[in-house]
């Protein structure tokens, strides 16, 4: 069984916490995962199963009742949100750690009733497809190595064509071993299922095809800037709709919305955010994309091979949980795919390139440390090959694979 990174927060939180909710893209391995932690004495129910949803609904206070040093845990528990008032009276009234462990592939946080009604509650957790360091038994240091300046000389390589085939792989567990057709169904299954059945969970979407049309457009353009004008166009939905629709499909956690740098003394600075699919094998699979089309499309593999590093960052970030990961981009054309901060302020920059790389690919990373980095700046460029090499002083370029060690 793959171990997973969130394993032991989720075991120090139920530790200290009242309540504890696992939440994150359905099919990401929530379940398995909460069945891994061991607790003395456990009550199951999801409510995915039509008959305990009924009972649920029909009873939630009796329903969230539970015994002394008893651990209820309930999947899908966004499918009756009645649920989570009725937890809220008993947590109220009992301080006991590790009563509720709650999963869900919808954020509560979306739902205002519910956020405001668990507020400081309950512990959250968010648990992503697996990163390619779960699948290799591996830890996640990689930022922790870009901080400390502390690489290894040379990693595994894994070149430009190597990474195409990860990304559409991706980090769902139940697809990595399908063939190219079975995970290409799995997938449009997956989405289609979610874009009619998930998605009233966390709101009212009355044209179910114009949400579809809407999540196939931002899969093509993932990691690329975009106007909501140009969504409501493609939709012929109003600004505000085409907004709320973006908000669902984030709610889904089926995209993330990655926020500009924020340097408020610096007036060029761009505010527009991101939006990255959270799973690269999502873009790649809904899209009908062929691997060697995409090898030889710049436009296509940049996209992807950078949607898939994010995927990597993001699992690693929040394994270690002291980082914030944002993009910088101003009115000079200087952008920067990924930044990330630390608690303390030290920041990395990071560029994604899938080929050889050269000097001028620092230049923004450069003029970056000159000009805004008030702390520790450090410049990384992840490209395919092996070596780590050094390109100034707290520069380096550094391969794929380190996103696994």
């Amino acid at each position: 069984m793959t171990r997973r990174w969130l394993e032991n927060q989720l075991v120090d939180m139920m530790n200290v916490r009242r309540g504890v909710n696992l939440t994150g893209v359905r099919q990401s391995g929530k379940t398995t995962l909460a069945g891994m932690v061991k607790l003395p004495k456990v009550r199951h129910y999801t409510m995915d199963d039509k008959e305990i949803r009924r009972s649920a609904a029909d009873d939630p206070k009796g329903f969230v009742k539970h015994s002394k040093g008893e651990t209820l845990v309930i999947d899908e528990v966004q499918k009756v949100p009645d649920l989570l008032d009725a937890i809220k009276i008993v947590l109220d009234g009992n301080n006991d750690h590790g009563q509720y462990l709650l999963t869900g592939s919808s954020n509560l946080r979306f739902i205002k009733a519910v956020r405001d009604s668990l507020a400081g509650r309950l512990g959250w957790l968010r648990l992503r497809t697996l990163s390619l360091g779960e699948m290799c038994g591996n830890g996640h240091s990689f930022l922790a190595s870009a901080f400390s300046r502390g690489f290894k000389s040379e990693y595994p390589e894994i070149d430009k064509r190597q990474a195409i085939g990860l990304a559409f792989r991706g980090g769902y567990p139940e697809p990595l071993d399908y063939s190219t057709k079975d995970r290409r169904d799995w997938f449009k299954t997956y989405l289609n299922d979610l874009l009619t059945k998930d998605i009233h969970d966390v709101t009212e979407v009355r044209k179910l095809s114009v949400l579809k049309t809407a999540a196939t457009w931002l899969l093509s353009h993932s990691s690329q800037f975009f106007a909501l004008d140009e969504l409501a166009t493609k939709t012929a939905l109003a600004k505000e709709t085409a907004n709320s629709y973006l908000e669902a499909l984030k709610a889904l956690y089926l995209f993330d919305c990655v926020p500009a740098y924020a340097a408020t003394d610096y007036g060029l600075v761009g505010k527009r955010p991101k939006w990255i699919v959270t799973d690269a094998a999502l873009m790649a699979n809904i899209l009908d994309w062929n691997e060697d089309d995409v090898y030889l499309d710049q436009n296509r593999s940049g996209k992807l091979i950078e949607t898939w590093v994010y995927q990597q960052l993001a699992a690693i970030a929040e394994a270690d949980g002291d980082c914030e990961i944002s993009h910088y981009r101003d009115g000079k054309k200087r952008e920067i795919d990924f930044m990330v901060k630390r608690e303390d302020g030290a920041l990395l920059g990071i560029e994604v390139k899938s080929g050889s790389v050269s000097s001028s690919d620092f230049t923004h990373l450069k003029w970056f440390a000159a000009n805004l980095a008030e702390k520790q700046f450090t410049g990384i460029v992840i490209h395919s090959g092996k070596d780590v090499l050094p390109f100034g002083d707290g520069f380096y370029a550094v391969p794929f694979s380190a996103l696994s060690e």
